[in-house]
C-alpha cells in the first residue's frame, strides 16, 4: 500500500479555514489508486482561534466528509479526514475513513481534549478507536491523544497494523513529536500516519510522517508544506530476540510477557 500524509502550512490570516480546506482538497485531487491518504485535524476549521469562528466553520464539515467520500471512490483509496463537526446533537472531533467504494468504514471520536475544545463544549468519544478493514487493522488517535499512554497501551493490545493521527500540535517542540511517533510504533509494532500543520518554525509543529513498527521514520515533512508518500508492506512487524541467544519474537509481544502492572498499583 501507498501511504501520503498531507501537511498545509498553519495560516491564520484572512479566511484561514477557507484557505486551509482548499489545499486539502486539492491534495485530496492527487491521491493514487490502492493508496491511504491521511489529513491533519480540523480539516474544515484550521486557522482558527476563536470559539465563535469555529463554530461558524462547522457547516464545512459536510462538504470535505463529501468531498472525501467521493475521491475515495473515485481514486478506490482509503481517505482520512478529520472535522469538527455537529453530530447527533453534539460537538465532536472526528476522525472519518472512508472505504474504496466512498462508505463510511468507521468515525473516531476524540477521547482526550484539550482545555480548548473544553472550552468550545466538545465531547470527548467513548467508543472505539480500533476497526478491521479489507483485511487492515486500523487504529485513531488524534493530537492531544498521542500523550496519554493509557490509550497507546490499550491499541498495542489489539496488534494494530497502522495508527492514523491527524494532529495540530502547532506548540510542541519537533523532538517532543519526533519521539512521540517512534515510540508509538515501536510499541504497538505498527506503521503511524501523522499529518499536521506547518509552522514557520524549526522548532515547533510540523512533521507530518510515517514510521515503520521499528520506530524508523520513513517520511518526514519537517515543516515543508505538501505532501509525502511511501509504498509500505502492512504485515510487516518488528522481530526482536527474546533474549540474548533466543529466538525471535514480535518486539510488542516481548514487551508484553515482561509487564508487572501489579506491582505499581
Amino acid at each position: 500500500m501507498k501511504i501520503t500524509v498531507v501537511q498545509p502550512k498553519y495560516y491564520a490570516g484572512e479566511n484561514p479555514d477557507k484557505t486551509i480546506a482548499e489545499f486539502l482538497m486539492k491534495k485530496l485531487n492527487e491521491v493514487t489508486e490502492e493508496s491511504l491518504i491521511v489529513l491533519p485535524e480540523y480539516s474544515n476549521a484550521g486557522g482558527l482561534s476563536e470559539k465563535e469562528k469555529e463554530l461558524a466553520a462547522l457547516p464545512r464539515a459536510k462538504e470535505m466528509l463529501d468531498f472525501a467520500s467521493n475521491t475515495a471512490k473515485e481514486k478506490k483509496a482509503y481517505v482520512c479526514i478529520n472535522v469538527i463537526e455537529k453530530r447527533d446533537e453534539k460537538l465532536k472531533n472526528s476522525t472519518y475513513l472512508f472505504d474504496k467504494e466512498g462508505n463510511k468504514a468507521f468515525v473516531y471520536d476524540k477521547i482526550h481534549l484539550p482545555p480548548s475544545e473544553v472550552a468550545l463544549g466538545i465531547e470527548r468519544g467513548e467508543g472505539e478507536c480500533i476497526v478491521d478493514l479489507d483485511g487492515i487493522r486500523f487504529a485513531f488517535m488524534t493530537c492531544y491523544d498521542v500523550y496519554y499512554n493509557e490509550q497507546i497501551e490499550y491499541i498495542a493490545s489489539k496488534k494494530p497494523d497502522i495508527i492514523v493521527i491527524p494532529g495540530y500540535q502547532r506548540g510542541e517542540r519537533t523532538d517532543i513529536i519526533l519521539a512521540q511517533n517512534k515510540l508509538t510504533a515501536f510499541r504497538c509494532n505498527a506503521y503511524i500516519a501523522r499529518s499536521s500543520f506547518s509552522m514557520d518554525d524549526d522548532n515547533k509543529g510540523g512533521n507530518s510522517m510515517i514510521v515503520s513498527p521499528d520506530g524508523n521514520i520513513l517520511a518526514n515533512l519537517g515543516k515543508e508544506v505538501g505532501s509525502v508518500s511511501v509504498d509500505v508492506d502492512l504485515s510487516y512487524k518488528y522481530m526482536r530476540p527474546a533474549g540474548f541467544g533466543c529466538g525471535m519474537v514480535r518486539n510488542d509481544d516481548f514487551i508484553n510477557d515482561g509487564m508487572c502492572p501489579q506491582v505499581f498499583k
